[in-house]
């Protein structure tokens, strides 16, 4: 038997991951499908209408899977399209994927609405994590195409309220549109009852097929302006919340051991 610390589960290599012996996992990231309803200007990531079978996915958890600490539904791209996504949450809760520590659905929040917000609590979800880059609506847009913060925040409070157990978290993309105004979203965050926010430095690949090259070159941070933007931060929120710092090159490495990890 062999224990792999990180893998990610998606369209791409789920054939592979199950050929893998049963494991242990301290944490799984799953795609269920392979879309997402947001363009955002940042996005790296190629797109396709595939998704993981239910019945794989489920062998995967009976076959392939000793114990998992850590499982998140929604890694790369946008879990609540798929119409199957409170299955699939049961289907994790009552195997022996069942994770110890947190269960996670990571979304851009746009359609949590669509999902029955009573399996959602009933299926174990320790945290919702939200896509979120501002508190301002014309930025928000602007970095994340096609989405309404109005409604975000609209889904966001309807969940609070029916499912008070779940811990809320932002998850934010800092580019140089933003970084000025991450005082003013944390703010924002905290109303809703939201304790941990996670900051992530925008990165540029200059060789992606998929990013817009037109604007990324004007999203990108000089140096120094994460670094100071964490500071004010920690001086005004510290005490209050918790946060999570992760620079460019820390997300690159992070992306390359992960996939190296999937794939091992």
């Amino acid at each position: 038997m062999t224990n792999r610390k990180d893998s990610q589960l998606n369209v791409y290599n789920i054939k592979t991951m199950r050929m893998q012996e049963p494991q242990k996992f301290d944490f799984v990231r799953f795609d269920p499908n392979n879309d997402c309803n947001v363009h955002c200007v940042y996005c790296h990531n190629g797109r396709s209408k595939e998704t993981v079978e239910t019945e794989e996915f489920g062998a995967f958890l009976d076959e392939n899977v000793l114990g998992v600490n850590h499982f998140q539904v929604g890694c790369i791209m946008e879990p609540t399209l798929d119409p199957r996504l409170c299955e699939l949450l049961l289907m994790i809760a009552t195997s022996r994927g069942k994770p110890r520590h947190s269960f996670v659905l990571q979304t851009n929040g746009i359609l949590l609405h669509r999902h029955d917000h009573a399996m959602l609590r009933d299926s174990g979800l320790t945290h919702v994590s939200v896509s979120i880059d501002s508190a301002d609506p014309a930025a928000h847009k602007a970095l994340r195409g096609g989405t309404s913060l109005a409604k975000v925040l609209s889904n966001l409070a309807a969940l609070r309220n029916f499912c008070p157990s779940i811990d809320l978290v932002f998850i934010t993309t800092v580019t140089k549109l933003n970084v000025h105004t991450i005082e003013q979203l944390t703010a924002c965050g905290l109303n809703l009852g939201v304790k941990k926010f996670v900051l992530r430095e925008v990165f540029y690949y200059p060789d992606s097929p998929v990013v817009n090259h037109s604007k990324m070159p004007d999203l990108v941070l000089q140096k120094n302006d994460f670094a100071l933007m964490k500071t004010g931060l920690l001086a005004k929120f510290g005490s209050q919340v918790n946060f999570e710092f992760a620079d460019a090159p820390f997300l690159t490495r992070a992306s390359e051991k992960m996939k190296a990890d999937s794939f091992r």
